[in-house]
């Protein structure tokens, strides 16, 4: 068997072995290229992130810090669907205390409501606000929103189905999807080997596909060199003078 023969054999054989999880590759890639991240997959097309300044007095605002959480690590000033609020990330805990003073009161579909209509600014309407246990998985393999339970989520009737999702006690924004961002999300997993977190990409299938990948493409080149080779050799037979 030639050596051509043996190459072509090969490439052959790694291209079924890695044939789907590279068209998933390119798909995933045109995909990552072409849609709108920011205005899509971000939901900035259709949301106004709510921005809430820390107030100058805002230790004053919270009276005595406790004692029994360890040291303040940091303080966030956020929107809820109850007010503005202070979050504070001591070493033990983290915890919320409303601007107006007390604790953050619990969020009810009404505020929610509310809450969801004044960072939304696309042209669909408010479909339904409810309370979930958790984010429903979507194409098998997508988790919308995995990190809490019992949340609020507000969905609205546009072109991508926008849905927000809202912590289910204080009613603050957690995050936005849609349909784009689905979509963009079953494709990274694809992309990146991991099918259940979808953050991994230094996993050990993921590394082995790429090795063998890189196995088609040399045997490719090869192939190309013999070809090349092959074709120059017919030119020199055809133009070289008979004696």
């Amino acid at each position: 068997m030639s050596l051509a023969a043996t190459f072509f054999r090969w490439h052959r054989w790694i291209g079924y072995l890695v044939a789907f999880q590279v068209l998933a590759w390119i798909l995933g890639g045109l995909l990552f290229a072409w849609l709108p991240f920011q205005d899509w997959i971000k939901c900035g097309e259709v949301m106004e992130k709510p921005r809430q300044p820390l107030p100058a007095n805002w230790a004053t605002q919270i009276g005595p810090m406790p004692t029994n959480k360890g040291a303040l690590l940091g303080v966030q000033s956020i929107a809820t669907a109850t007010g503005p609020a202070l979050k504070l990330r001591f070493e033990k805990e983290e915890l919320l205390f409303s601007t107006a003073g007390g604790a953050v009161l619990a969020a009810n579909a009404s505020n929610i409501s509310q809450f969801a209509r004044s960072i939304y600014k696309g042209e669909g309407k408010l479909a339904e606000v409810i309370k979930i246990k958790e984010a429903p998985r979507r194409l098998g393999m997508v988790h919308e929103f995995s990190a809490r339970q019992n949340i609020w989520v507000a969905q609205f009737d546009d072109a991508l189905q926008s849905r927000f999702y809202f912590d289910g006690q204080s009613g603050e924004l957690l995050a936005a999807r849609n349909e784009a961002w689905v979509i963009y999300d079953f494709f990274w997993r694809l992309h990146v080997m991991d099918y259940s977190e979808g953050e991994d990409f230094n996993n050990s299938l993921l590394r082995g596909t790429s090795i063998v990948a890189m196995g088609l493409t040399i045997t490719g080149f090869a192939l190309s060199f013999f070809a090349i080779r092959r074709s120059w050799r017919r030119r020199t037979k055809l133009v070289k003078p008979t004696s």
